[in-house]
């Protein structure tokens, strides 16, 4: 599992890099980015509990926010993860981004 998580922070270390962070969050509704996430915790865990997929609960809203943007431009590889990041807009993604920032992660 240790793999993984290293590819994902370098990932998102570079993501962040070039991404624009002080308009990633504009828009940003937890309540919308609560009637959103539906689809996101159908495979991402609901309570935060890693089962093979990343725990998405408590991740940074920039960082979020920065991952899906890299997965809509391309700039990230994951089919699905690119098809789900292609689907919203700069609101939505903001939006889930605060919601799932606020929520409880795992230690």
């Amino acid at each position: 599992m240790k793999p993984l998580w290293t590819v994902f922070f370098f990932a998102t270390i570079f993501c962040l890099s070039n991404a624009r962070a002080d308009n990633l969050l504009d828009g940003a509704d937890s309540g919308y980015g609560e009637y959103l996430s539906g689809e996101c915790v159908t495979c991402h865990s609901k309570d935060g509990v890693d089962k093979g997929i990343p725990v998405i609960n408590g991740l940074d809203a920039e960082v979020f926010a920065s991952i899906m943007h890299a997965y809509k431009t391309g700039d990230m590889d994951h089919p699905v993860m690119m098809m789900v990041a292609n689907r919203l807009d700069e609101e939505q993604i903001a939006s889930l981004a605060v919601y799932f920032a606020a929520l409880p992660g795992t230690n």
